[in-house]
């Protein structure tokens, strides 16, 4: 009779030991925030044959390899496309498997080359950093890569409890490692990049959708201002307003058909204001509608999560480095020839219209900047 796998609980006291349990070339079920898996040292051919044989699985279908963080990621793969570096920034740690191509000179100082086809076939891998904290530590401690594929029979049900993996793969694997049921029990969604660096193709469709895969790969714009009641929220509906004209679409339909989102927050808003009665009249002015915006606070994940930021003057440039000094190659302050678009709050509607005309000025001059023309994707004629 096969021996049962041994099972412990995760915690830090019991990362080192799944960590020799790998190291050994033997097989450990790990938590993940969508199903378990089966982990096993990725740079052994024995290993890696021994896990086919658990699964019982054909050798044609590659294994996904699971890293610690982004940054592991491309120690293989330097070279990520746009949509590559926003869905990993986005998403990542995360129900995420991106298939991506292999620099093959810095793959080779990982992986043997009797592991290629099963790993990395024809230079390109699946890579998936999952949202576990005790999966997670394990691939940060262990000095050696490691393929990660379902806890399963191969065709059989994905196991998403521990119980479920115990009556599956007990007697085929030598550690289980019990983190409670897996939260969002579908697998992860997987995703192949293609080269031209700002498209991608579902390979399978699992815990994140399409459409939502869609809006987090699409650039985010974001205006920012001091109570994000005047100028950003003039700032967000003139932008979106200048993109419906180029693609000549109604505003509320731009960011669904050129795929570009736009909004707007404050350094020092509250949350769920109104824009002023004289920012919501200078708007209509120009036929725009802002009388549903609400105001919001820009917090470290909303400025990370941009892909541009235009603020109003040099004082919310500083506040924003303040939140992250990395920030600053995709911060552009709105007319700063002229020291910024002055704040209206307080004056004559006169102003407030002036400030509007003023924002649309300066922002057809962003318009042309390298950098924020190439987040404003053109459309086909048969989209006009």
């Amino acid at each position: 009779m096969k021996s049962k796998a041994q099972r412990i609980v995760a915690s830090s006291d019991t990362v080192a030991t799944a960590v020799a349990v790998l190291r050994e070339g033997k097989l450990v079920a790990l938590p993940t925030e969508t199903v378990y898996g089966i982990a096993v040292r990725a740079d052994s051919r024995p290993a890696l044959q021994n896990l086919l044989r658990a699964k019982e699985r054909a050798d044609s279908h590659p294994f996904t390899l699971a890293f610690s963080s982004v940054e592991r990621i491309m120690d293989i793969a330097p070279e990520f496309s746009v949509s590559a570096r926003r869905l990993a920034s986005r998403v990542l740690p995360g129900p995420l498997t991106m298939v991506l191509r292999a620099r093959e000179e810095r793959a080779r100082r990982f992986f043997p080359q009797d592991v290629w086809e099963l790993v990395l076939p024809n230079a390109s891998f699946g890579a998936r950093v999952p949202r576990d904290d005790f999966s997670l530590k394990v691939l940060e401690s262990a000095d050696f890569p490691i393929a990660l594929t379902s806890a399963n029979l191969s065709g059989r049900a994905d196991c998403t409890s521990v119980e479920e993996v115990v009556h599956s793969l007990s007697d085929r694997i030598s550690m289980i490692v019990d983190h409670g049921d897996s939260p969002l029990r579908k697998p992860s969604t997987v995703v192949r990049l293609r080269e031209d660096g700002s498209t991608w193709d579902v390979l399978r469709e699992g815990a994140i959708s399409r459409t939502t895969l869609r809006r987090l790969a699409a650039p985010l714009i974001l205006f920012v201002c001091s109570g994000n009641t005047c100028r950003s929220p003039l700032a967000e509906g003139i932008a979106r307003q200048m993109l419906a004209e180029l693609w000549g679409v109604a505003p509320e339909d731009v960011e669904e058909l050129a795929g570009v989102f736009f909004l707007s927050a404050g350094v020092r808003a509250s949350q769920g204001a109104s824009a002023t009665s004289f920012a919501r009249r200078a708007a209509e002015k120009m036929n725009l509608d802002i009388s549903l915006h609400f105001s919001m606070q820009v917090t470290l994940p909303l400025l990370e999560y941009a892909d541009w930021v235009c603020v109003m003057t040099p004082e919310h440039k500083d506040a924003l480095l303040e939140l992250s000094p990395k920030a600053a190659s995709k911060i552009s302050i709105l007319a700063e020839e002229k020291g910024g678009v002055r704040d209206p709050f307080g004056a004559s509607q006169q102003e407030y219209d002036l400030c509007a005309l003023e924002i649309r000025s300066a922002l057809e001059k962003e318009w042309a900047r390298p950098e924020f023309r190439s987040l404003i994707p053109t459309p086909q004629p048969e989209t006009r």
